[in-house]
């Protein structure tokens, strides 16, 4: 492949994300989304936490959120790191699975679900086993890997869904940050300071 073509096939893809980031914002059901952000204002208004948890790349987009959040002064981790707090009754679950299908995702929903406290899923299987022990489901339009041998993309495997969900998590990070009234600077207050 030479640099003409590498240049071609790499704006495609460009492309083809954005696109699939405004299909979306298109298509995305808002009333999820509000219902969404009410629930955790509601839990940091009440002083619990929010738990987020994906695996793999749907957990990398899930620790940016855990962070977000610490960053908006909402108390926050991600499931499974070295400082992972006690699940209660009283906190809330927010689970990033394209399929809704992945073990230690279900695994965890159940445990989570057990312990009575709310759930949250953004995937682009609203009907999965996750899907049925979610209190909300935001529905993620994007190749999930239950579908990613079937579908041809030219980004890889399941980044359409991955830089979907970030989009989505961040754009609630922006209205959270509003809603908080929290400033940049306040976010720069919270930011490490030895890294």
């Amino acid at each position: 492949m030479d640099s003409e073509e590498n240049k071609e096939r790499f704006n495609n893809t460009l492309h083809e994300l954005a696109r699939q980031i405004q299909l979306n914002a298109q298509t995305i059901n808002i009333e999820d989304i509000s219902c969404t952000i009410e629930l955790i204002l509601q839990i940091h208004n009440s002083k619990n936490r929010i738990f987020v948890y994906g695996a793999g790349r749907s957990g990398f987009v899930g620790r940016s959120f855990a962070q977000r959040l610490m960053y908006l002064g909402i108390k926050s981790c991600f499931v499974s790191d070295a400082v992972t707090y006690q699940y209660s009754s009283q906190d809330l679950l927010i689970i990033v699975s394209g399929s809704g299908e992945t073990t230690s995702p279900v695994a965890i929903a159940k445990k989570a679900k057990e312990i009575g406290g709310k759930i949250v899923l953004l995937s682009s299987n609203p009907k999965s086993t996750i899907g049925e022990l979610s209190d909300y489901i935001i529905e993620i339009k994007g190749k999930s890997k239950d579908v990613a041998l079937d579908q041809e993309t030219l980004a890889p495997y399941t980044s359409l869904f991955d830089i979907s969900a970030f989009a989505v998590l961040d754009s609630i990070g922006g209205i959270l940050m509003k809603k908080l009234g929290v400033t940049e600077e306040d976010i720069d207050n919270r930011h490490a300071s030895i890294e």
